[in-house]
């Protein structure tokens, strides 16, 4: 879909300079319901994006993290309509302390499947983007997973030990991280982008939102790679996720009591 894919790329490239206009500064935030936080720079780059979906495309759905689902040009979403998923800040905490690991999520869906993604990383000058059946690249030039084939040899990423330690995934996350060669806590976008890159071959997450991995999917999957709960389902709306090269993927699911 490339005329939806370079127009994803155009407004993610925008809401990057919205955002790093604010990042750094001084920021008012609040705690959300769900335990999370928003920045005014959430709300700022979410309504940029929506303004141009609308303009764009006023036929489509439009879910965002900040606010809602429903149809493009208002009013309740259509039913079979192709839905815009967008995260406008993911790693929020991150953005809160000058930390520059974070990025702008955009992707389009279409029958339960993300069919254009892109993952915006201004600050660490990173975009990522694919499209189904056209490849993924990192700042336009294509990117692959790595050909690791042995979790003993492997490099995961994770987004914390906490977070799995209070979790349903605790014992097979402890078990990956015995296993493997190394690892690091490189949380949200970043890590599943690692693995696309081929610079990392796991990713693990025991719990993430839609607008969190909707636009990784096509980006991982493009590149080589697999997307799936940890375990082995197919990912839609929300659970765990595990990202791997693609060759690890089976190892790690195996991992699961009972299996």
């Amino acid at each position: 879909m490339p005329d939806e894919l370079s127009f994803a790329l155009e407004v993610a490239e925008e809401a990057g300079r919205l955002a790093l206009a604010s990042f750094g500064g001084e920021l008012s935030a609040k705690l959300k319901a769900d335990g999370t936080w928003a920045t005014e720079a959430d709300g700022a780059v979410e309504s940029l994006i929506r303004s141009r979906i609308v303009a764009a495309f006023p036929d489509h759905n439009i879910l965002g993290e900040e606010e809602g689902y429903g149809a493009a040009g208002g009013g309740p979403a259509k039913i079979g309509a192709p839905t815009w998923i967008i995260d406008p800040i993911d790693g929020t905490n991150n953005y809160m302390t000058a930390i520059p690991v974070w990025a702008n999520l955009i992707a389009l869906r279409h029958d339960n499947e993300t069919v254009v993604g892109v993952c915006n990383a201004p600050a660490l000058g990173e975009l990522y983007d694919a499209a189904a059946g056209a490849g993924a690249r990192m700042n336009g030039k294509t990117i692959s997973v790595s050909d690791t084939s042995s979790l003993e040899e492997a490099f995961v990423v994770h987004a914390g030990i906490r977070r799995f330690q209070t979790s349903e995934w605790s014992e097979v996350f402890a078990t990956v991280i015995s296993r493997s060669r190394r690892d690091r806590g490189f949380g949200d976008f970043w890590g599943h982008m690692l693995v696309a890159r081929g610079a990392a071959d796991v990713m693990l997450e025991p719990e993430l939102s839609v607008w969190d991995v909707a636009a990784l999917q096509p980006i991982v999957a493009e590149a080589g790679g697999r997307l799936t709960k940890l375990s082995g389902e197919t990912w839609i709306d929300s659970g765990s996720v595990l990202t791997t090269n693609g060759t690890l993927h089976d190892q790690v699911v195996s991992l699961q009591p009972g299996r």
